[in-house]
């Protein structure tokens, strides 16, 4: 039974941690097993309007940013993106400043004009 989350229309968020590597490279033979199974997943017709890889503790490497845009290039009609653990701690940074998440609503509701 297929998860009703893959589908069009939803953005899936995956975080992964390297296993054996912590707060360095991931490793990039477990990004490819990941990648694997998400293409399995996907020739069954199980596709999602978007994929974020999101790599909390761990940087990518440049053969790791090539697997994922190889996904990319093989599958254009979903939205896939990554995120390393700098972006993700920039992200966190921003969002301490705010507060709470009102002082997020109010601030993306100024930068929209409305």
């Amino acid at each position: 039974m297929e998860a009703k989350f893959f589908q069009q229309g939803n953005y899936i968020y995956e975080c992964k941690t390297s296993p054996t590597n912590m707060e360095g490279y991931f490793d990039i033979s477990y990004l490819q097993q990941s990648v694997n199974k998400l293409r399995k997943r996907w020739e069954r017709g199980n596709i999602p309007s978007g994929y974020r890889y999101v790599f909390p503790v761990n940087e990518i490497n440049d053969k790791a940013i090539s697997i994922i845009n190889n996904l990319q290039d093989d599958y254009p009609s979903i939205d896939i993106k990554y995120y390393d653990c700098n972006q993700v701690n920039k992200l966190i940074i921003s969002l301490e400043k705010l507060g709470d998440l009102k002082s997020l609503v109010d601030y993306l509701k100024q930068v929209r004009g409305k």
